[in-house]
């Protein structure tokens, strides 16, 4: 009869250790361990360059967007000023293909059109009939005077013969008679063209250069084409784009805190080269702490994502600090060694991460948590 009754009682308190299990969370005096960690922020340029100051100490709080590291920029700051230049005549080149040629540009190309055009007409036409007259009168008066001149030149040579005129007076006839005869065949040379009229080769010129001029004056007068006026504006859109990517380079000279968060390490200092895309100083994000947990597998369905859980740390012992469940993982996995647990470590268990509420910088990076539910999902 004793033995019946020994176990009953130890069935009866096996049963409320289980109900007691199963409705309030983990076994009594067993905690879900874990350990608190911080948003860590590793930051560096996409640029590099020299380093010229460092404002940045280890240990020190950095607000938003304060200047951590600062970088040569005088390389960056010479092609905007390179950009800058371009950009302006991008932007004359436009606007002077969109407004088109200056009405004093036009008139002067239809006024040389005209000329061209006026230059045909009278190679067309030949000489004139007064012109070829006077042609003609002035070919006779050379003709003339030719004659008159041989006449004088003959009598002063028979006296020059004879003894009667001196060698200087005899040259200057000889002179005044050859240049006559020059006169006289120029003006029949002349007298001839003018018969004959303009040569074939120079009508043809002449309306050449028409076609030129006409050509050029209809193009100014119709202004850019199209395709070179969008070509002009894409050059300007080109450099504008240049000088955006330019100022994310200028940008990338300063190194700045993405949020509010502690300086872990500095690497750099004044004069060093920092390179591109390489991380020179790691800060902490201590507003984004959170918790990794690892809940037994038998455990797991006491909480759920958004399930309330109480904290504490070995730091402030009679503190509870309040949790809600942010992420389970989908898949078990053996329980680190670095978390210390009464449960035999061959257990299965799930990665839960916990974000712990505001503490007033109390829950910090490293610190080992001890979470309970605050109520089941069941």
């Amino acid at each position: 009869m004793k033995r019946t009754l020994l176990i009953l009682v130890a069935s009866g308190a096996a049963l409320a250790s289980w109900l007691a299990w199963r409705g309030h969370g983990p076994s009594a005096g067993e905690d879900w361990t874990g350990v608190l960690e911080a948003r860590e922020m590793q930051l560096g340029s996409r640029v590099g360059g020299r380093v010229v100051e460092v404002l940045a100490e280890e240990g020190q709080m950095m607000k938003p967007g304060a200047v951590l590291v600062r970088l040569e920029r005088r390389e960056w700051e010479a092609e905007r000023a390179q950009l800058l230049a371009r950009r302006a005549q991008a932007r004359a080149a436009a606007a002077r293909m969109t407004h088109g040629y200056r009405p004093e540009e036009v008139a002067q190309a239809e006024a040389v059109m005209r000329q061209a055009e006026a230059m045909v007409a009278a190679l067309r036409e030949g000489p004139r009939p007064q012109e070829r007259e006077q042609a003609a009168a002035e070919h006779t008066a050379a003709q003339a005077e030719a004659r008159n001149a041989e006449a004088t030149f003959q009598r002063l040579d028979s006296l020059f013969r004879s003894g009667d005129l001196s060698a200087q007076a005899h040259d200057d006839a000889r002179s005044r008679r050859d240049l006559a005869a020059a006169r006289a065949e120029a003006a029949r040379q002349r007298l001839n063209l003018l018969r004959a009229g303009s040569r074939d080769e120079d009508i043809r010129a002449g309306e050449q250069r028409l076609r030129q001029a006409r050509d050029n004056a209809a193009m100014l007068r119709n202004g850019y084409r199209k395709e070179d006026i969008e070509q002009a504006r894409a050059a300007v859109s080109e450099v504008d784009a240049l000088l955006a990517a330019n100022a994310i380079r200028l940008d990338e000279t300063e190194i700045r805190s993405p949020a509010r968060a502690r300086v872990e390490l500095v690497s750099v200092r004044p004069g060093d080269l920092a390179l591109a895309g390489k991380p020179v100083v790691t800060l902490l994000e201590l507003d984004q702490v959170w918790a990794r947990l690892y809940i037994p597998e038998p455990e797991l369905g006491l909480v759920q994502v958004g399930s309330a859980l109480s904290l504490r740390t070995d730091t402030f012992p009679a503190k509870r600090y309040p949790a809600v469940v942010e992420q389970i993982n989908g898949k078990a996995e053996y329980l680190p060694r670095n978390v210390q647990t009464r449960n035999d470590r061959s257990h299965l268990v799930f990665g839960v991460r916990v974000k712990p509420a505001p503490s007033g910088g109390e829950l910090k990076p490293g610190m080992t948590v001890f979470a309970t539910p605050l109520r089941t999902s069941r």
